[in-house]
């Protein structure tokens, strides 16, 4: 991508000399202004290549890159993490109070198992909603035994939380061939599990629906997004 800084013909002009730019000032006062001058224009140039750099990351990193950035100075008591659908749907508060929604399209399981501890430190949530597992369930690379193991190891990363924890959503049939890459016995396998640790935990449990309104077969459509928000309410908010 190449960065071009003005119009065509910016190359064959000069930049105006300081006396022209403030010819009020004597010679004196502009020596002392010079430096701060170089200075802003160096920092608007290292502003302008960070601008740049950033857009060249890719989207899914930029995301979790922001997701933790913006964990760093956010004292939001509820956090919400999970894969693409949470990062739809997770709603901008739950039960009267702010939420931060650092989920990150994309992410399986251990994407998140090695995001949740650098987060949880960050922001040291009073409660968490948990909602993983869509992407995992697309070839599954890990048993259901595996799959529980590191569920738990996100947990265990919360110590002082309220748990929400989110079953993984049905796919939409006919939507598209998308969601035929789910594997539909796996998605049961991982409910039953999330409900098996939330029993054992006592966390709150958001079970999942029996129909969904996606775009795509996977991801929420409006009308979807807001059905996934009021099953979260109605379970955590009693």
């Amino acid at each position: 991508m190449s960065f071009y800084p003005g119009r065509p013909d910016a190359g064959s002009r000069t930049l105006p000399s300081l006396r022209k730019l403030v010819p009020a000032l004597s010679q004196r006062q502009r020596a002392r202004l010079r430096p701060w001058l170089m200075a802003l224009a160096v920092a608007g140039g290292a502003a302008a290549l960070a601008a740049l750099a950033l857009h060249q990351i890719p989207l899914r990193a930029r995301i979790a890159l922001e997701a933790d950035v913006r964990a760093r100075f956010s004292n939001a008591p509820v956090l919400a993490i999970g894969d693409s659908i949470t990062y739809q749907a997770a709603p901008r508060s739950l039960c009267g109070e702010e939420v931060l929604n650092a989920a990150v399209p994309g992410d399986k399981i251990d994407d998140l198992v090695s995001r949740a501890g650098s987060l949880e430190a960050h922001l040291q949530p009073a409660r968490v909603v948990i909602a993983i597992g869509a992407n995992d369930a697309v070839k599954p690379t890990h048993s259901i035994a595996e799959w529980r193991t590191l569920y738990r190891e996100i947990i265990s990363r919360f110590p002082g939380s309220q748990l929400v924890l989110v079953e993984v959503n049905p796919v939409e049939q006919g939507r598209s061939p998308y969601a035929d890459m789910l594997d539909q016995t796996y998605v049961a396998q991982q409910n039953a599990a999330i409900r098996a640790i939330g029993a054992e935990t006592g966390a709150v449990v958001v079970p999942a629906p029996q129909s969904v309104s996606t775009t795509d077969g996977i991801h929420p459509s409006r009308a979807g997004a807001l059905l996934w928000r009021a099953r979260l309410f109605s379970a955590a908010c009693r």
